[in-house]
């Protein structure tokens, strides 16, 4: 879980790389272990975004930062152009998770 704040005027290109269709996402769906990600933005402060990332193992999270580094290090860079700040919230466990079907999150095609 991160929270960004994204430069004044860069928060479509922000959308962009982080979104549903976006770069980051696309470098995730390449692991068997990435569930989704829920991408937010604060209605009162247009710039700070919150990105989660749901992983259902964090062994196979490691290894795939590890095996897509050079990506993962490319993407991060151009994240860096388009943001102030980015802060690390923390790791998560989930509590209590009720059963789910169909397609990820990440799966589903925007309209």
């Amino acid at each position: 879980m991160w929270q960004f704040e994204v430069k004044h005027d860069r928060e479509d290109e922000f959308e962009q790389l982080y979104g549903v269709e976006g770069e980051w996402t696309a470098m995730n769906r390449l692991s068997r272990s990435y569930l989704g990600s829920s991408f937010l933005r604060d209605q009162s402060r247009t710039s700070r975004y919150i990105v989660i990332e749901y992983w259902s193992e964090m062994l196979v999270y490691e290894q795939h930062r590890a095996y897509r580094s050079d990506a993962i290090v490319s993407l991060e860079q151009r994240s860096r152009e388009l943001v102030e700040s980015v802060e690390p919230m923390g790791v998560f466990s989930a509590l209590d998770v009720p059963d789910r079907f169909g397609p990820t999150w990440s799966q589903r095609k925007s309209s």
